[in-house]
């Protein structure tokens, strides 16, 4: 019996090589797309790094640079933490670009940001059947890392008083331009006593409803805000071992109206205390109270241009009490880390400080004890006493008008730095 003889083709061949193109093809697909993926996300973890690493560096120099890199160490930063992960400018491989200011995107131009664009050339592996050449991937951040004013007229810093913003005056008192801010969550945690009105552009409390008693708030209510925290927190306090001792016991100057005293900078052990009808003239710099505390009475006049005082307190009785009757001005140094502060109460302490004016008083700054108490009187028809408030507590008084005049150039700077794109 015979059998007839089919001619074989090379059906399968052409098949297998059919299945392998698919095969190659997912293949591919599955590594290199899984190496760019990779890769993608190393590029934006080192693009972002550069970019945090070029902000602070902006902000460690923000005195001297105003937001810029004039020296060039925060491109010379970014390039070492991409270089750090892998990533070197101009080896062939890596594009490293660091634009201070930024070049593109919403911050474009803004002194203060940087943006790191990071390109690297990943080598093509089972993907070099479809194309030749290596696979771009590109990743960009922009940091920013500035020092600037924090925009707030009255930050009260306790997380859990009744009351811990208290009016209990007749008078006007009246925040320009910007919030005030109160971190308690007890229901009345800002509370007006006297019939007095308290104006701001909005009041961000954190308890709800947040008000009560019989004076008024003028400006928008926020209840159940969420908690503001100390923007000077990171700063450190006053050293009074790098400062000259100028007294060592109390110093308590007195006299008639034609008695003028100068003092300057330092340390004065036990504390200054001023009454009578003489003038005191401070020169520009750093007072720092070592017990005794700070007290401004009577009918003289005070000079304080440039001037941060510190209270370290012993005792209770260890206050700032700022109270004359004659002319008063008072503003906060103008550059360094305390650029804007005119009065510092050590963390530590939960002393009182009083402010009072009386139609005469010219007082900028930033008035700040983290724990302590501040109480505020206005007595004129419209004073001026500061430019801003942070404390645990504050207490505001009196029948007269008084404000709170927040400056953009004599306000306490905070630290910004993280990433915004």
């Amino acid at each position: 019996m015979q059998t007839r003889k089919h001619n074989r083709r090379a059906y399968v061949a052409v098949l297998v090589a059919l299945s392998l193109v698919v095969v190659v093809s997912f293949v591919a697909i599955a590594v290199d797309g899984g190496v760019l993926l990779d890769d993608s996300r190393r590029v934006q973890s080192a693009a972002d790094a550069a970019a945090l690493a070029a902000a602070e560096d902006l902000y460690l120099h923000y005195q001297s640079g105003q937001g810029l890199d004039s020296g060039g160490t925060a491109v010379a930063a970014a390039q070492a933490v991409a270089a750090a992960n892998g990533f070197t400018d101009g080896d062939g491989h890596s594009t490293v670009a660091v634009n201070i200011p930024p070049l593109s995107g919403p911050f474009t131009g803004q002194a203060g940001y940087a943006e790191v664009i990071i390109t690297y050339k990943q080598p093509r592996y089972f993907s070099g059947i479809f194309g030749h050449g290596d696979l771009p991937v590109r990743a960009r951040a922009v940091g920013q890392g500035r020092w600037v004013p924090f925009k707030n007229g009255i930050l009260v810093l306790n997380p859990t008083a009744p009351g811990a913003l208290t009016n209990t005056g007749g008078g006007k008192m009246t925040v320009v331009g910007v919030p005030t801010i109160v971190d308690s969550n007890a229901p009345d945690a800002a509370t007006a006593t006297g019939g007095g009105t308290v104006t701001s552009p909005e009041f961000d409390i954190t308890g709800t409803p947040g008000v009560s008693g019989s004076g008024t708030w003028n400006g928008a209510v926020y209840s159940g805000q969420q908690p503001t925290p100390d923007p000077l927190a990171y700063l450190p306090e006053p050293d009074p071992s790098t400062m000259v001792v100028q007294s060592k016991n109390q110093t308590h100057f007195s006299g008639n109206t034609a008695t003028s005293y100068t003092i300057y900078p330092g340390v004065y052990k036990g504390g200054i205390t001023v009454s009578g009808q003489a003038t005191l003239n401070m020169a520009p710099g750093i007072y720092y109270m070592d017990g005794g505390g700070f007290s401004f009475v009577g009918q003289g006049n005070l000079n304080a241009s440039g001037v941060m005082i510190v209270n370290a307190p012993k005792q209770n009785t260890d206050v700032i009490n700022v109270n004359g009757n004659g002319l008063i001005n008072f503003s906060p140094p103008t550059s360094g880390i305390y650029k804007g502060i005119s009065l510092w109460q050590v963390r530590s302490a939960t002393n009182n400080i009083y402010l009072t004016g009386n139609g005469t008083s010219s007082m900028s700054g930033t008035f700040y004890a983290q724990h302590g108490i501040l109480n505020v009187t206005g007595n004129g028809a419209q004073d001026v006493i500061g430019s801003q408030y942070i404390s645990d507590k504050v207490v505001l008084g009196g029948n007269g008008g008084f404000a709170v005049n927040w400056n953009t150039d004599q306000t306490a700077r905070t630290r910004v730095i993280g990433l915004v794109e």
